[in-house]
C-alpha cells in the first residue's frame, strides 16, 4: 500500500542521512608525503589555474518518477556532465550527479555528489545483485579490476588511512558493508585506481584513490539512475574521500564550492578564497557533518518566534533535497505560505500535490517570486537570504509547492534546494561556510567564473575548460534582491498534521547498522 511505501521511504531517508555521517578525515601531511604522492599517486599532473565540475539534469524513466519522488527527500545531490558540471533535479531525482572517469582506460560513472557522506562506491563487474544504472547498465559496463591496467584490490592487511578495520576479508580483499534499518544495503570490497580530475588548461590528471566496488545493492541503491555515490563530508570510516586524495596529491587548499540552480550547477575542488571576497562566513562544527548554529528564521523581516534551542544541530547537506525544520518553525513557515499569497485568496489557487503535507498552488514563476522573502539567522549575526526561489519548487508545469517539511523533532537540515542560486563555499581549513549569490546556470555553462581562484573539476572525462575566475559581482538574477517586505500576520490555527507525510531526514533518529556511531 501507499502507506507502507511512505513508511519504508521515511526509514530510507533517515538511513541515508546517517550514511551522511560516515565520512573521511582531511588533514594531509608534510612535504615529503606530498612529494611521494606526486611520484606514486598522480599521472600526468598539471596544476591548473581554475576548473569546474559541471552539474546538469539527469533524465529519469517517467514510469519510475513516483518511486523516485518517494525517495527524493533524502537522496544526495550529485554532480555530472562533461568537465566541470553537476546535473540533477529536485522533483524527479532529488539529487545532482557527476560524470566521473576511473581507470586506465577511462570508464565513465555517474556518481551522486553528497556533502553529507564520505564513501565513494559504484557497481562491480562481479555484482550479484546490482541495478541497471546510467552507465553501469549491465555487468560488462561495471567496474572491473581486470579491465583497468592501473586497478588493484585493497587488501585486508592495508586498509585505507583512517579506516579502523575491514568489515570482512574474503579472498584477502578488504570488504565494506552498510546496512539500513529498513533493509536497504550495499556491500562489496575496496579497490584503488586512478580517478581522473580536470584542469583549466584542458589536461587531466589521474589520482590514485580507494573506493567501494559493490557486489550487492538493495533498495534505493539498486533502483536509482545514478551508478553510485561520492561523498564530501569529513569522517573517515571508509578511508579518505576523492577530494582528500586530490588534496594529498596536489597540496591544493582544503576548500570546495558547490553552485546549484534548478537543474544544473558547478563544483570547484581545491580553490582559493580571494582576499578581497566580500563574503559572510558562518562557522561550522561537527567531526563529520557540516553543523551550523541557526538561531532564527525571519519572514518579511519578522522573526517567527521559535526558540533557538529548537534549531540545534542544523546541518548543511546537499544530499537532502529540501529543508526540514523543527515542528514549531515548520508550522510558522507553512501557515505563512498558506495565508499570504500575492494574488489574494490562497484557496482560489490551491491544488493537490503528491502527499497530504504538500501545499501547492497553480501559478507561474513570476507570481511565486512575489511571495515574502525570508532570512536564515545565525548565531554570529550572519543573515542568509531565503527567498521563494529557495523555499518553493515546481512540482509540475505551473504547479508550485512549498519545499519545507516537518522534521518531527528538534534540529534542522538546510538541503540542496536551499543552496540554489548561491555558490556555497566549504572552507574546511577555517571550518566555515559562505553563501555567495551567483548565477549557477551561467557558471555551469562556463560564461561565469567561480568566486574561488584555481581549483579542479571532479570530472576528468572531458578536456573542455571553464573560464578563469573573475572579480566577483552579483549576477543579474531576477530574484537577487528581495521585494519590499510585507507584514507577517498571525498564523491561522494549525490544522491536524496528517498521519502520512513526507519522510524527514532525521539522521539523529536511526542509522546504518554497520557498526558506525548512532546519535
Amino acid at each position: 500500500s501507499s502507506e507502507v511505501m511512505r513508511g519504508l521511504c521515511a526509514r530510507v531517508m533517515r538511513a541515508f542521512a546517517w550514511c551522511a555521517l560516515i565520512a573521511t578525515s582531511a588533514g594531509w601531511g608534510n612535504g615529503s608525503q606530498v612529494a611521494e604522492a606526486f611520484r606514486s599517486g598522480v599521472s600526468n599532473l598539471t596544476i591548473p589555474r581554475h576548473s569546474f565540475s559541471q552539474l546538469t539534469f539527469v533524465h529519469a524513466d517517467p514510469s519510475g518518477a513516483r518511486g523516485r519522488r518517494l525517495a527524493a527527500h533524502k537522496r544526495r545531490l550529485a554532480i555530472g556532465g562533461s568537465g566541470w558540471g553537476l546535473q540533477g533535479n529536485l522533483h524527479t531525482l532529488g539529487y545532482f550527479s557527476a560524470e566521473v572517469c576511473i581507470g586506465s582506460p577511462q570508464r565513465k560513472f555517474d556518481l551522486i555528489v553528497d556533502t553529507g557522506s564520505a564513501l565513494t562506491a559504484l557497481p562491480c563487474i562481479e555484482c550479484s545483485h546490482c541495478g541497471a544504472h546510467k552507465h553501469a547498465s549491465s555487468p560488462g559496463m561495471r567496474f572491473s579490476t581486470t579491465a583497468s591496467s592501473t586497478a588493484h584490490s585493497v587488501t585486508c592487511s592495508s586498509p585505507p588511512e583512517g579506516m579502523r578495520s575491514c568489515r570482512s576479508c574474503d579472498a584477502g580483499k578488504c570488504g565494506y558493508s552498510v546496512s539500513y534499518t529498513e533493509g536497504s544495503s550495499i556491500r562489496g570490497h575496496l579497490v584503488d585506481d586512478n580517478v581522473w580530475f580536470a584542469s583549466s588548461a584542458g589536461t587531466r590528471l589521474g589520482v590514485r584513490s580507494s573506493f567501494g566496488c559493490q557486489t550487492y545493492e538493495s533498495g534505493l541503491f539498486f533502483s536509482q539512475v545514478a551508478d553510485g555515490i561520492t561523498g564530501f563530508s569529513q569522517a573517515n570510516s571508509y578511508g579518505p574521500t576523492l577530494f582528500d586524495y586530490l588534496k594529498k596529491a596536489t597540496n591544493c587548499p582544503n576548500i570546495f564550492s558547490m553552485c546549484l540552480s534548478e537543474t544544473v550547477g558547478a563544483l570547484v575542488l581545491g580553490g582559493t578564497v580571494p582576499a578581497n571576497l566580500n563574503a559572510q562566513w558562518i562557522p561550522y562544527t561537527g567531526g563529520s557533518s557540516y553543523i551550523v548554529d541557526l538561531v532564527d528564521i525571519k519572514i518579511a523581516g519578522k522573526g517567527i518566534g521559535v526558540s533557538s534551542y529548537a534549531y540545534r544541530s542544523t546541518i548543511v547537506d546537499s544530499g537532502t533535497t529540501f529543508m526540514y525544520l523543527p515542528p514549531a518553525a515548520y508550522r510558522a513557515v507553512r501557515d505563512h505560505w498558506r495565508s499570504n499569497c500575492p494574488w489574494g485568496s490562497c484557496s482560489s489557487r490551491s491544488t493537490k500535490g503528491e502527499y497530504p503535507d504538500d501545499y501547492c498552488y497553480t501559478s507561474n514563476k513570476e507570481e511565486i517570486w512575489k511571495f515574502a522573502w525570508s532570512t536564515l539567522e545565525f548565531s554570529n549575526g550572519v543573515s542568509v537570504p531565503f527567498g521563494p526561489a529557495k523555499y518553493a519548487y515546481e512540482l509540475r508545469h505551473n504547479v508550485w509547492c512549498l519545499g519545507v517539511f516537518d522534521n518531527e523533532h528538534n534540529g534542522a537540515v538546510i538541503g540542496g534546494a536551499n543552496m540554489r542560486h548561491a555558490e556555497v563555499i566549504f572552507d574546511r581549513t577555517h571550518r566555515r561556510i559562505a553563501f555567495v549569490a551567483s548565477d549557477c546556470q551561467a557558471m555551469h555553462a562556463g560564461t561565469r567564473g567561480s568566486v574561488l581562484t584555481g581549483g579542479y573539476g571532479l570530472s576528468g572525462c572531458n578536456s573542455k575548460s571553464a573560464p578563469a575566475s573573475a572579480s566577483y559581482s552579483p549576477p543579474p538574477h531576477p530574484h537577487s534582491a528581495p521585494p519590499p517586505p510585507h507584514p507577517l500576520p498571525p498564523p491561522p490555527p494549525p490544522k491536524p498534521h496528517p498521519s502520512i507525510s513526507h519522510p524527514p531526514p532525521p539522521f539523529w533518529k536511526t542509522g546504518p547498522t554497520d557498526g558506525g556511531p548512532h546519535r
